[in-house]
């Protein structure tokens, strides 16, 4: 048993709401997602199985929707709204992302309400502005929502635009907090009975951090910085690529000094003094660099962690594959394609006894259950379904 055993999600939002309801699949939830009969916008998202393109090859769309059921219905139209109210009519929840590009029917934006739902589910809209105000139906990508957020402008080098956070962990962040909310709500639901949770991304940037408690602190300079504190801390190339040191306590530069065997260029003693390194950053910057280009990650960070300083080597995406914590701790896992291949991919980001959260399914292929849901659950004839098909209504 899982925690979310016998609850039944109705999906109906994209990109935004992928990430809240993978993992509300991963808890046991019943996670119907519906696309467009076009397919949703992620089916099209590179990278593709095997490098070719199709509904089924995204690796995208295999990692965001594994664990859930999916159905095709076009959300936009007035006359899906018999369809969406007889399957909502099972749903505890129902996660949504309405914009001005695809509306979802039956929305009022006015009121927040939501005609076809139960009055006692839990319904959760993810946007990039949310419900209300002036700026709530303007579009935004990722990029933009984080940039709008606040959060991009102390990124990146002072002298260098901003950098954006990379992927889409700006809507999974997003998604994480949609997730825990609807949780929540979840849990007070006899008291409560059922609730609207606006999630907008803007502000789920905005208040991550310590972004504004710099700026009201600091006044309206708010500028960019490579990083966080003094040599040593920071990224420093080794003769076998990057490798990063945080050294925030007293007690980390004498770590540090144990891990480079106590170099006879850093031995004043004065350098004990973080304001000291501070004055002379550009100097100890082109000494420490010389230095460390001489070893090898792997003796460093042995080194450095017998000594007590927090130090790591900074892994490619290849080396985090292949980094052997993940695999004693089996933190990929296989699961089938909807083509009767396999795919590996990122596991639970936690582990608990008993087991909590699992992948049980492959992502579904495009209306794959189209049949089971509208057929076998909803009671509609093959008839029916043909014809919606043909009205490309499903």
């Amino acid at each position: 048993m899982r925690p979310l055993d016998g609850t039944r999600v109705l999906d109906v939002s994209d990109s935004l709401g992928a990430y809240c309801t993978r993992l509300l699949a991963g808890l046991g939830a019943d996670v119907v997602k519906v696309e467009p009969p076009g397919g949703d916008e992620l089916r099209r998202r590179p990278p593709f199985r095997d490098g070719v393109d199709g509904d089924d090859a995204s690796l995208v769309f295999a990692y965001y929707h594994a664990g859930k059921r999916g159905i095709t219905l076009d959300t936009r139209r007035r006359d899906s709204v018999p369809l969406l109210d007889e399957l909502a009519a099972a749903a505890d929840v129902v996660v949504a992302s309405p914009s001005r590009r695809r509306p979802l029917a039956g929305l009022d934006d006015e009121h927040l309400t939501l005609s076809w739902a139960r009055a006692d589910a839990i319904v959760c809209v993810v946007t990039p502005y949310g419900l209300t105000g002036p700026h709530r139906h303007w579009r935004a990508t990722h990029f933009v929502a984080y940039a709008a957020s606040g959060c991009m402008h102390k990124i990146g080098p002072p002298e260098g635009p901003p950098v954006v956070i990379p992927g889409l962990q700006h809507w999974d962040d997003t998604g994480a907090h949609a997730a825990v909310s609807i949780l929540a709500a979840l849990r007070n639901r006899a008291e409560v009975g059922g609730q609207t949770i606006d999630i907008s991304a803007l502000e789920v940037g905005t208040t991550r951090d310590f972004a504004f408690d710099r700026y009201d602190v600091e006044g309206m300079v708010f500028d960019r910085s490579v990083g966080v504190g003094y040599p040593p801390t920071g990224t420093w190339q080794c003769a076998d690529g990057p490798f990063d040191v945080a050294a925030h306590q007293l007690r980390h530069w004498d770590a540090f000094l144990d891990m480079l065997d106590h170099p006879v260029e850093l031995s004043d003693p004065s350098l004990q003094d973080v304001l000291v390194r501070r004055e002379i950053f550009d100097g100890l910057q082109d000494v420490i660099s010389k230095l460390m280009a001489s070893h090898r990650r792997a003796d460093l960070l042995e080194r450095g962690q017998a000594a007590g300083l927090p130090c790591a080597v900074l892994n490619t995406p290849a080396e985090f594959v292949a980094d052997e914590q993940l695999a004693a701790r089996e933190y990929f896992v296989t699961v089938p394609t909807v083509d009767g291949g396999e795919v590996r991919m990122p596991g639970a980001a936690f582990r608990s006894s008993p087991e909590l959260f699992a992948v049980t399914r492959a992502a579904p292929g495009l209306g794959e259950h189209n049949h089971e849901v509208f057929v076998g659950e909803l009671g509609h004839s093959t008839d029916e379904l043909a014809a919606w098909r043909d009205d490309s209504l499903v």
